[in-house]
């Protein structure tokens, strides 16, 4: 059996924590996906930079 919110909380208080904490979370994974390519472009630079070419930016850039 809930109790009413007491004091200067609003009905709608909890709603818009879970909004926020939903924002929150879509930000992190969209961050978290952003980084996760990145270091992945950035892993097949060097090892295309390792094997000796010189073009590797550009074959890259191709390969989007």
């Amino acid at each position: 059996m809930s109790q009413p919110p007491s004091g200067g909380e609003e009905p709608n208080a909890s709603g818009r924590g879970n909004l926020f904490a939903l924002i929150a979370v879509v930000a992190l994974v969209g961050l978290g996906y952003w980084a996760f390519n990145y270091l992945d472009q950035q892993r097949k630079l060097q090892n295309c930079l390792d094997s000796g070419r010189h073009d590797c930016e550009q074959r890259l850039n191709l390969q989007r």
